[in-house]
């Protein structure tokens, strides 16, 4: 063979080294992100748990898919909607944890984001249209208690939305919109006409993280809206009849661990609960400070008050969606906890 290789031109000879070379270069590679794929993908999948001894925490549903990626939840009856951020499926979870896939929603919505349930029982259901962040652009949908889903609103501007987060209703139906990228919120009236900047966020400080508003939710306690930012990990109160706001909390700027606050619930008698996506926990906001009552969530980005003292918890997971190499702990699911 050796003698073959010799008759050979020299450039044949090079290319054929070349071959060899590149192709002993590719499996090397190949196997070092077997390796490293293996390496970081062998931990079990976490489960929830409380650290607040006087509730309880347990998984309520999985979801089908292997890309459910459920970013969102909205109480609803005795059970809960959620969506994928990937394929743009919408599923109902009823009381006794059976899932079913709402027909359409699939082929009509592209990235679920947020969601919010009317008093009519239609469901607003934030579209992003693409999970790669680098895309922009979105609008709000509504799907109808018969089934039909239709675009809600839009913002009619050059810009359009950037990056559309959450979504919530006020006692008078008007439906609010965050929107992080423009770091706004939107307020149309019920049928989706009159959209406005309703408020705005503060501008970034020299040198400081740049703000995004993301969580929403209505207190019908104080007739306000409250939002969450988890670019400076601040809660806000903002009032429904005039748009002053007022700073609920704001985490120490260099201190370890910050929660990265994502969506946020109030129950019935004005307490917050709050989605620590940055640390895969839910907060209690009170007395001014916050104080964790669950963790080792999947990716917890929403939480939602629902009937019988219950909180729904996203486990979104979304790590692997920016990580190649990194994989969902299968299957998803969306978590309960059961309140004192």
């Amino acid at each position: 063979m050796l003698q073959s290789l010799q008759r050979l031109s020299r450039p044949q000879r090079q290319l054929i080294f070349f071959l060899v070379f590149g192709g002993i270069l590719m499996a090397i590679v190949a196997l070092t992100i077997v390796l490293v794929s293996s390496a970081i993908n062998t931990g079990a999948r976490p489960q929830a748990f409380a650290i607040d001894e006087n509730l309880t925490v347990r998984e309520f549903a999985t979801l089908p898919d292997n890309d459910a990626y459920p970013a969102g939840v909205a109480a609803y009856g005795d059970g809960v909607y959620t969506g994928s951020y990937a394929s743009g499926a919408i599923w109902y979870i009823d009381g006794a944890g059976q899932v079913t896939e709402i027909p359409g929603t699939r082929e009509g919505i592209g990235a679920v984001s947020g969601l919010a349930v009317g008093p009519d029982g239609a469901l607003y259901i934030v579209d992003q249209y693409d999970t790669d962040v680098r895309s922009g652009g979105g609008d709000v949908k509504r799907l109808t208690p018969d089934g039909t889903l239709s675009v809600f609103a839009t913002i009619e501007d050059e810009r359009g939305f950037v990056q559309p987060d959450d979504v919530a209703l006020d006692g008078a139906g008007r439906v609010y919109v965050t929107d992080r990228g423009r770091n706004e919120v939107w307020r149309f009236e019920p049928d989706g006409s009159g959209g406005v900047v309703w408020w705005t966020g503060p501008q970034q400080e020299a040198n400081g993280p740049r703000p995004a508003v993301t969580g929403l939710a209505y207190d019908a306690t104080t007739d306000s809206m409250i939002l969450t930012d988890p670019e400076t990990n601040t809660l806000y109160r903002v009032a429904v009849a005039d748009g002053s706001s007022a700073v609920l909390y704001q985490h120490p700027a260099n201190a370890a661990n910050p929660p990265g606050f994502d969506g946020v619930t109030v129950t019935p008698d004005g307490t917050i609960y709050i989605a620590a996506l940055g640390q895969n926990g839910i907060v209690r906001f009170e007395n001014d400070s916050i104080t964790y009552v669950a963790g080792q969530f999947r990716g917890s980005s929403d939480v939602d008050y629902a009937e019988g003292n219950r909180l729904f918890v996203s486990n979104w997971d979304q790590s692997s969606l920016a990580l190649p190499l990194v994989e969902p702990r299968l299957p998803f699911g969306i978590d309960v906890i059961e309140l004192p």
